[in-house]
């Protein structure tokens, strides 16, 4: 569990939370003005060079611009780099991959005695496309041509190395049939530059993807194949992406459309972030939109008539509740889902010490969590709707 004592938690009565944190011996106020807000506000999220990163920055500069609150970001490749400072006190919010699911379910790099499940929750929800590159002269034009190819395999990414293994499995292979090659998650334009690999998977708006696009023709390669069996393939390895259209990318024309991955890249918190600070976020995401929404390809996502206004695999925090419910945009059906995961995410935490006394802990907790319902987030319509949405059907989730 994370230590809460790291964390700044607004009470009404300054009062009361000076003592409650001089009982802790935590000191933590010192990261509150007179008026309980965050002096300086902490993010962490991908590398310089991603496009996740590119969002975060202009987010930061808007809000230290026009509000007045310096906003700071640590980076970092690795989904437990992204969510340690959040854990441990340093950072307030994390931007993430697919950690953020892997954290409130004890999954992947969180099997592990020092983690298991994590009670994180959703602050806002934009959807990002996310693509396979390769050099223009590679030779590989469709999906099964990836066999034989050198093949990214992400360094303490499993997020990511799960959506590559399923990019393999739409084009019928396996990580049997290509040669992976260990990389950061931002070393892999360098590494295609230098011939390490074949191909790179990237959300498709990097700044790093122009100066590769500088250095050699590239292209998307187009998730193309019409059959359903194809995409019925990509959602069983990763259920919470939609294949859907991307523009303005580094390696198109003008006009050119390519289809990718569309996912969530949420900003996260954990849930005893107090619901005063994580509305405040939620109030300047919105607040300040019109002086971030052109900064990058796409911020346009963070608008609140697209980001995703009910949960789907974590619960959201309160704090977004409250703004959701404000703009009656709260539906008995999302409320219903965020509850099932919060009995879920309860109910793992409660049986975590049963899989670490284990000695096959990842056995023992695969067998434990097959007892704890799922919820289904496909009964909830309001989870593709933003808070704006009336009755308009968006293209994809979040756009």
């Amino acid at each position: 569990m994370r230590k809460p004592a790291a964390r700044a938690r607004r009470s009404a009565a300054a009062a009361v939370l000076t003592a409650v944190l001089a009982a802790t011996g935590c000191t933590a106020a010192d990261e509150l003005d007179e008026e309980g807000r965050l002096r300086q506000i902490v993010w962490t999220t991908y590398g310089t060079g991603t496009s996740t990163y590119a969002d975060v920055a202009a987010v930061a500069d808007a809000i230290t611009t026009h509000e007045g609150t310096p906003v700071r970001v640590i980076t970092s490749d690795t989904g437990i780099g992204r969510l340690a400072p959040l854990r441990e006190g340093p950072a307030h919010f994390s931007r993430t991959g697919d950690e953020y699911i892997y954290a409130f379910e004890g999954e992947e790099d969180f099997t592990s005695e020092l983690w298991g499940p994590q009670d994180v929750r959703v602050v806002w929800a934009p959807v990002a496309p996310h693509g396979l590159l390769v050099p223009d002269d590679s030779g590989i034009e469709t999906y099964e041509d990836l066999r034989g190819s050198d093949f990214p395999y992400i360094t303490a990414n499993p997020s990511v190395n799960n959506k590559l293994g399923a990019f393999l499995a739409y084009g019928g292979l396996t990580w049997d049939d290509v040669n992976p090659v260990e990389v950061g998650y931002g070393e892999q334009p360098g590494a295609m530059q230098s011939g390490r690999l074949d191909v790179l998977f990237h959300q498709v708006h990097g700044s790093s993807l122009y100066e590769l696009e500088a250095a050699f023709p590239i292209r998307w390669l187009s998730m193309d194949d019409p059959s359903p069996e194809a995409a019925q393939r990509v959602t069983d390895l990763a259920p919470a992406v939609e294949i859907g259209e991307f523009t303005g990318a580094p390696g198109q024309d003008e006009g050119q459309s390519d289809r990718g991955m569309l996912y969530t890249l949420p900003v996260v918190t954990y849930a005893d972030t107090d619901p005063e600070i994580v509305y405040d976020m939620v109030r300047s995401l919105v607040d300040q939109f019109e002086h971030y929404e052109d900064s990058t390809a796409t911020l346009p996502s963070w608008s609140e008539d697209a980001v995703l206004a009910a949960p789907k695999q974590v619960p959201f925090h309160e704090g977004l509740i409250r703004f959701l419910e404000e703009e009656g945009a709260w539906p008995e059906d999302a409320a219903r889902l965020n509850g099932e995961l919060l009995e879920r995410g309860e109910t793992l935490r409660e049986l975590w010490p049963r899989a670490v006394e284990s000695d096959d802990r990842a056995a023992t907790w695969n067998e434990l969590k097959a007892d704890v319902p799922v919820p289904d987030p496909l009964l909830s319509d309001a989870s593709q709707d933003g808070p704006g949405s009336e009755d308009e059907t968006p293209e994809s989730e979040g756009r």
